[in-house]
């Protein structure tokens, strides 16, 4: 018997056994496919949407005077240079001043679902406010929904992801918003107290005295705007706030105290361990003190801290905290209504107390925040005064500049050149809402369970081929029985009669 040679496939015998096993083939294909396909109806869609914002760095000079002075505005780009620049733009927008602006114009905080996170959180974090914890919770989830991307040399991508594709569009839209704020304050910031805007009066051109007038009238816009009615700004309404704070300082002192006390009794009881679980109706309440809180800090530079708005404020505020104590009472005796009457009486005594501290850091913390907000906008007023008598000669000053050089075009080209570049930012594509989700992709997922289906029902196929014993040519049957096919009879699967 000669020995068995090695099988050799050719193209056709290749394409016979595809069409022989065609149907292992076919079928994992169409349960790949149609799983794929259909798994993504249970996918929950993320729509994103995205901006094109044009910074613009204006150039002030020509390309022959800025090699005259040596400058290298025209250089190139590093690849490292760009990168740094968007990772300071991703950071810049990410910040939490930027993320915290965002929380408050779109009311994301008031997201019930965010409020029961902070509340669990809280429950093994309770040094922190519920307000914390929902600020946190938020800026991780908005960090990692908004991305920054070049687009251009000046342009960039301002994009963001979310499962509501409205609030993708909005969010997009307020973070341009807030960037250019930003900016605008900056810049603002720059011109009254650095010494920069001297170098912006040497500018020859009308444009360049036409800033300098704009900015005069927004200085005193600002200064229109920031200045407050004398009773507000008088220093016995702000001994009025500072005695308010101080009262809510000294309770937290006297809670505190207490406290303590409670907390020795149900030590001795081994109670200390025991802990009120926040339900929805005490987490709805608690958001509804943070609520009255900032509305309540939000007063002081709009009414007279004795005025009757905030005395109602105050009360509705503290009506609110004894509806509090009341649900905590109610859930202390539904959740340890095993316990003895005393043992109740101390633990709602306890989480009463526990609770109210918690008020209490949370009225501290915005109060004070608030007043110092109320104290700079008081403090800064003479200086934005002072500054603006400074622009206006600084206006004056631009004027004479302007028709001194107006027919010394180069000298003033080289004076300019001391002033500070600025950027500006401008939207070229603004956000919208999209129509469709970005995730997931259903033609993509659909042909990668096409592909899958492909692969298994080749392998499928062609694990069933090898294992298949049967003769499948001539030669096989010569080499195994050591003697030559006669004839062969072809595959006859109809016959027909006449």
């Amino acid at each position: 018997m000669s020995g068995q040679s090695r099988p050799q496939f050719d193209v056709k015998e290749i394409l016979g056994i595809i069409f022989k096993r065609k149907w292992m083939i076919i079928v994992p294909i169409i349960i790949a496919s149609a799983a794929a396909y259909g798994g993504t109806y249970f996918l929950k869609p993320e729509f994103e949407a995205s901006t094109i914002v044009w910074i613009d760095k204006p150039e002030s000079a020509s390309r022959e005077l800025m090699r005259i002075i040596g400058s290298n505005q025209y250089g190139r780009e590093s690849g490292e240079e760009r990168r740094r620049r968007l990772k300071a733009l991703q950071n810049e927008i990410t910040s939490q001043t930027y993320v915290y602006q965002l929380i408050s114009e779109l009311n994301l905080d008031n997201d019930p679902s965010v409020a029961r996170k902070a509340a669990e959180l809280r429950e093994s974090s309770p040094q922190f406010t519920l307000e914390q914890l929902k600020y946190n919770i938020l800026l991780e989830d908005i960090r990692e929904r908004i991305s920054v991307a070049f687009v251009g040399t000046d342009q960039i991508r301002l994009q963001a992801t979310s499962n509501d594709p409205v609030l993708a569009r909005d969010m997009v839209t307020k973070l341009t918003e807030i960037m250019e704020s930003e900016k605008t304050k900056y810049e603002l910031e720059k011109i009254l107290d650095n010494q920069n805007f001297a170098d912006l009066q040497l500018e020859k051109t009308e444009s360049m005295y036409q800033q300098a007038i704009d900015s005069l009238t927004a200085a005193q816009r600002d200064l229109l705007e920031l200045k407050l009615p004398d009773a507000i700004s008088s220093e016995s309404n702000q001994n009025e706030i500072l005695a308010d704070i101080e009262k809510t300082r000294q309770d937290k002192v006297d809670f505190k105290d207490r406290s303590n006390q409670l907390m020795s009794r149900l030590k001795e009881l081994d109670l200390d361990r025991s802990r009120l679980n926040h339900t929805d109706s005490l987490i709805r309440i608690r958001t509804s003190i943070d609520g009255q809180l900032t509305d309540l800090a939000g007063m002081m530079d709009a009414y007279e801290w004795t005025s009757q708005n905030v005395v109602t404020a105050s009360v509705r505020l503290n009506n609110k905290v004894r509806v509090m104590e009341r649900e905590i009472s109610r859930q202390t005796a539904v959740q340890f209504d095993a316990f003895p009457a005393d043992q109740q009486r101390l633990l709602e005594d306890f989480f009463v107390v526990s609770e109210n501290m918690d008020v209490f850091n949370s009225k501290i913390n915005k109060f004070q925040s608030s007043f110092e907000r109320l104290t700079t906008r008081i403090s800064v007023l003479p200086r934005l005064q002072a500054k603006i008598t400074d622009l206006g000669q600084r206006v004056e000053a631009a004027r004479r500049y302007r028709d001194a050089f107006q027919d010394e075009g180069r000298t003033v080209e080289i004076l300019s050149e001391q002033a500070k570049e600025r950027t500006k930012y401008k939207v070229i594509e603004p956000a919208r809402i999209p129509l469709a989700p970005s995730w997931p992709n259903r033609k993509k997922i659909a042909v990668l369970g096409f592909m899958l289906g492909l692969v298994l029902g080749g392998v499928v196929a062609l694990l069933a081929e090898i294992m298949d014993s049967s003769y499948k040519r001539t030669e096989d049957i010569e080499d195994d029985l050591d003697l030559p096919v006669i004839a062969v009879l072809p595959k006859i699967d109809k016959l027909k009669f006449r």
